[in-house]
């Protein structure tokens, strides 16, 4: 027993070294200028959108939605590629697609609002939305491309790595959460400062910039990756050849349905319906939480530092997630995840009630002006925001209890989050990992397309607070589906589970069917 017992602590530390000087370091680097760049990108193209129209949500919430039919309807399609294609070749692709299309968004970005005067006086006010449906359009393709990307190394390349070692494989999937929680902690306040104290055009020439910068380092790093772990190079692939015309379209899109149903009869079913629940809320510090805020007199600045303030909370949650699998198993720390995040958000809920609250479902736009005019003691606060931020007359009260649940939320969210990645990363046949990935990011982005959808039917910030609502009946369904896969699993005593004893099949098996 004591031989065993110290093999397996010279194993362990053994797995520990190959991961920290063995080369896995230099994945690390390159998660963290890849999310260096998502992070700074993602915080500064919705203020970037919002200061197009910053009338209302209608922008914001229609790249959202434009953002999520376009991961639906390419997300499957994107993991069969995936599957299909060298691991080299597929994370390069991904990396110089994205890097150069966020680039030239941020250049045409940057010309439009130096030259936005001279702009619309020459050739009418119809630039303005030439412009924002060119950023949106670009903006779609760096999405795609970044979703890519993820499958490719966070699905993939990560899981190859840690060499079948599930407590090594919780490390890694921690180390990487919380390199990007860092760089949510940073870079939203470096965007806050650089959209505060110069200016829109400069903000988005350094956000082009790194991303121009970022993308040698990146390669050359993912490269040198490949070249050192060698069992990145044996990947079972189709062996088909890929057809082209009406043919090769077919193919597409007999895969991506293929996918869909393979997806939904595949035993992680729930676990990832937990996960693609969480999308369908505006209680997450998105481009509509941002631009929210900016409505209810939140600074750029301070708005920066609440994003990095809500991201160490994440990393605390990130960093509890090992141990905490450790003690009560992957299923139950999801749970337990879920609990946290559910308890948080109720703060939200409560808020739409509180003092300084715009929630007026009833409010007609149009009887506004009457209303003021009638001197029932209403402000207009969609005309006069800006000075009335500058007074100090808005009651902020509602707000702050709105962002302090949600800032507490990312401990039990990221947990979550954590959970289920590591059930799908261990519990998915390798040679089908690309096409789950791009099913899963289809779901996710259908959840969001659903949130941005209903945010278009109410732009308008006196109904926001149904949106909130929503947002949290959406987040316990969420819980309620990750439960429901433990309790299918038996990792937690579910009078309504039966006993499913074909789920201890080896990993590499193909699932069993599930009956929807």
């Amino acid at each position: 027993m004591d031989k065993a017992a110290t093999e397996d602590e010279v194993d362990e530390e053994t797995g520990e070294k190959e991961i920290t000087a063995g080369g896995a370091w230099k994945l690390y680097c390159s998660r963290a200028l890849t999310a260096w760049g998502d992070r700074l990108w993602a915080f500064g193209l919705g203020l970037l959108l919002y200061k197009i129209y910053p009338e209302d949500l209608s922008v914001v919430s229609g790249y959202g939605l434009a953002n999520s039919a376009v991961s639906i309807i390419f997300g499957a399609s994107i993991g069969n590629w995936i599957d299909s294609s060298q691991r080299l070749t597929a994370a390069k692709t991904f990396l110089i697609i994205q890097n150069i299309s966020v680039a030239v968004n941020c250049c045409i970005l940057a010309a439009y609002f130096h030259w936005e005067a001279e702009a619309i006086q020459h050739f009418g006010s119809w630039v303005t939305a030439v412009v924002a449906t060119l950023s949106i359009v670009i903006a779609l393709v760096s999405t795609l491309s970044s979703a890519g990307s993820k499958i490719v190394v966070e699905k993939d390349w990560i899981v190859v790595i840690a060499g079948g070692d599930d407590d090594k494989l919780a490390s890694m999937n921690s180390i990487f959460r919380t390199i990007d929680l860092v760089c949510l902690t940073v870079s939203p306040v470096l965007a806050g400062v650089l959209f505060s104290f110069t200016s829109y055009v400069i903000t988005a020439i350094v956000i082009g910039g790194w991303n121009i910068c970022s993308v040698v380092f990146e390669y050359l790093l993912l490269v040198s990756i490949y070249k050192q772990f060698g069992g990145l190079a044996k990947k079972p692939t189709s062996s088909g050849e890929p057809k082209g015309g009406f043919g090769g379209i077919m193919d597409k899109v007999s895969g991506s349905t293929q996918g869909w149903t393979y997806y939904f009869t595949h035993k992680v079913r729930n676990a990832g319906l937990g996960l693609a629940f969480l999308y369908m809320t505006v209680l997450g510090f998105d481009n509509i939480t941002w631009a929210f805020a900016l409505m209810q007199c939140v600074s750029e600045v301070v708005l920066g530092i609440l994003v990095a303030v809500s991201a160490l909370v994440g990393i605390a949650g990130s960093l509890a997630f090992p141990p905490l699998r450790k003690l009560l198993g992957k299923e139950r720390a999801g749970m337990v995840g879920m609990g946290a995040l559910v308890s948080s958000l109720s703060l939200c809920v409560v808020s739409v009630w509180l003092p300084g609250s715009p929630f007026d479902p009833w409010l007609v736009k149009q009887n506004i002006t009457e209303l003021l005019e009638e001197g029932s003691g209403m402000v207009d606060q969609s005309e006069n925001s800006e000075e009335l931020c500058h007074d100090g007359t808005i009651d902020i009260t509602s707000v702050s209890v709105l962002l302090t649940g949600i800032i507490l939320a990312r401990f039990g969210l990221w947990m979550a989050d954590l959970s289920i990645t590591q059930i799908l990363q261990e519990n998915v046949e390798e040679q089908k990992r690309g096409v789950i990935g791009g099913v899963q990011n289809s779901l996710n982005s259908s959840l969001n397309l659903l949130k941005f959808g209903l945010v278009l039917l109410m732009p308008d910030q006196h109904m926001f607070g149904i949106l909130i609502i929503l947002s949290f009946t959406f987040i316990c369904l969420g819980a309620t589906s990750l439960t429901s896969y433990a309790c299918s699993e038996g990792k937690v005593s579910c009078s309504c589970a039966r006993a499913k004893t074909e789920y201890s099949q080896a990993k590499t098996e193909e699932p069993s069917e599930v009956h929807i």
